[in-house]
């Protein structure tokens, strides 16, 4: 099983002596006694999460994420999350009081359909498609809604970047790099913390996630003379 947000957190307290065993394991990420110290582990751990796949060369996997429109007169063109990284089509703009879907257009030339199918500008009423206007990334409609219209509010599904946030949010690696990050993890928050830091920890946690992510095996000697970068972790 998928180690959680939670597990991170608890496995970092416990490296760092917040947390004292198994006994003392937080069940939330809310303790007024210890707010900061979980604060700062949630900070580290995604931390490292990036640090990661940004020295793996790897792309950060994406969560799904799901937000909401509304309809409004005459207005033909959308805003879509901030954090949006990719929009999911296939789902289309689900209304869920009435099932009625605004199919979104996904080809590389869908915008430009939009606009030659309505020339003049000028079709009302319910949409029926929608396309991602590429000057701006907002959802252009294909007709302007009226005032029956507005009001109406659609779903629509895609995927973030990747963020822990909540207890239950998961790593996207497993679980053998989630015990490799956790003493990086550690050392981050010693250092937020309480201006402490073992670089030697640090690296060798991070090059063994490192391998482990990439699936390169590590080397065979790390005897003097060897050609390699001694101060690179991540180096095979």
């Amino acid at each position: 099983m998928a180690k959680t947000l939670l597990n991170g957190v608890n496995e970092v307290l416990k490296k760092v002596d917040i947390i004292e065993g198994d006994t003392g394991l937080l069940t939330s990420l809310t303790d007024s006694a210890r707010q900061g110290f979980i604060d700062t582990a949630v900070q580290s751990l995604n931390e490292i999460v990036d640090e990661l796949y940004s020295a793996t060369d790897k792309p950060k996997p994406q969560q799904l994420a799901e937000d909401t429109i509304t309809l409004a007169t005459d207005d033909q063109d959308y805003a879509l999350a901030t954090d949006l990284v990719t929009l999911l089509p296939k789902f289309g703009l689900i209304n869920t009081a009435n099932n009625h879907i605004i199919n979104i257009l996904d080809d590389e030339d869908a915008y430009r359909q939009l606009i030659v199918a309505d020339l003049d500008q000028d079709d009302t009423g319910l949409p029926d498609s929608a396309a991602i206007r590429p000057t701006d990334g907002q959802l252009y409609m294909n007709r302007k809604p009226t005032s029956a219209e507005n009001g109406r509010v659609y779903n629509y599904r895609y995927n973030k970047e990747l963020e822990l946030v909540i207890l239950t949010d998961t790593f996207p690696f497993a679980n053998t790099v989630f015990r490799a990050v956790v003493p990086a993890a550690a050392e981050l928050w010693r250092r937020h913390r309480r201006k402490e830091f073992d670089q030697g920890i640090f690296d060798a946690s991070m090059g063994r996630a490192a391998r482990l992510v990439t699936g390169v095996p590590a080397r065979d000697s790390w005897r003097p003379g060897q050609p390699h970068n001694a101060t690179d972790p991540f180096e095979q």
